[in-house]
């Protein structure tokens, strides 16, 4: 019901996907420009010898793994260098899109709604922006400390305690990503803060755990399925020559992001959906009668 619910609200206001694509690609093209610029940058303090080209068309292997780590090298500080100057620059932007987008498609699902408390908004992304750098930052330190904690003639159980332990860290990025996504709801329509939004998100799956999980499951389905699709049509594309299969998998992807964040739009819809349905009506929130308070019965 809450799914077919989220359905229809896309359905009824097509501008909600339209709204919510145009802030993501909005986003997602300005970092693309950011990080282009900056590979650009990076490559442009790399100086390639006569002797590492002729190196890189040789077929061995380890010839081309140490020119290539020789070329790291060299860049590895202008690289960090960037990396300091871009993550904070891509992290402000996606605070900004994603602050103003959100409060754009939830008001236009919960029009009668509060006015948009910006400070608790932006208040939220910040801490799904923090989240998520702290998260990558145990990621690749989860990779390093298994890498120490492991011999060096065992590589390959280094390399597994390694990948389960960064799994573990996005699982748990991922659970906490969740329930901080459906957090502006409740900025938006009952203008709670940052701290109580994130309160009423868990409050709801406690309350709702069945449908909830009945949400979660469907939209999750629908995704996967549209993947399947664009890779089954990246494989079909692959079939003709080079050039146009490189514009078709640009066309493809397009195409399932275009799809992804619809999905996205339709799956918080139903969120909302799900929430409106678990408030009391305001029938069962009037005070009960007098007769009823004084355990008296009506004439």
């Amino acid at each position: 019901m809450h799914v077919r619910a989220g359905f229809r609200a896309v359905l009824r206001q097509p501008a909600l996907a339209l709204g919510e694509i145009a802030w993501r690609w909005a986003f997602g093209a300005a970092a693309w420009i950011l990080a282009i610029l900056a590979v650009r940058r990076i490559l442009a303090q790399v100086d390639i010898t006569q002797v590492e080209m002729l190196i890189a068309r040789h077929s061995d292997l380890f010839l081309i793994a140490d020119a290539c780590a020789r070329i790291l090298i060299q860049v590895l500080q202008q690289l960090a260098r960037e990396c300091l100057v871009l993550v904070p620059a891509i992290a402000m932007l996606w605070i900004a899109a994603a602050t103003l987008g959100r409060a754009v498609t939830l008001h236009a699902l919960a029009p009668e709604g509060h006015a948009a408390r910006w400070s608790a908004l932006t208040t939220l992304h910040c801490l799904r922006a923090l989240f998520t750098l702290a998260t990558l930052i145990a990621w690749f330190g989860s990779l390093f400390l298994a890498g120490l904690a492991m011999p060096a003639r065992n590589p390959a159980t280094a390399a597994i305690m390694g990948v389960l332990l960064a799994a573990l860290v996005g699982f748990f990025w991922s659970v906490v990503n969740w329930f901080l996504a459906l957090a502006p709801i409740w900025i938006v329509r009952d203008g709670q803060t940052a701290w109580k939004s994130i309160s009423d998100s868990l409050g709801l799956y406690r309350r709702s755990p069945g449908p909830y999980a009945g949400i979660a499951v469907w939209f999750g389905l629908f995704r996967g399925l549209a993947f399947v699709g664009m890779f089954v049509a990246a494989l079909l594309g692959a079939q003709a020559s080079p050039a146009a299969a490189i514009a078709l998998w640009v066309v493809i992807a397009l195409i399932y992001f275009a799809v992804a964040d619809s999905l996205y739009i339709a799956r918080l819809a139903a969120f909302v959906a799900l929430d409106e349905s678990g408030q009391p009506s305001a029938i069962s929130s009037q005070p009960a009668p007098r007769w009823f308070c004084e355990g008296a019965r009506p004439e």
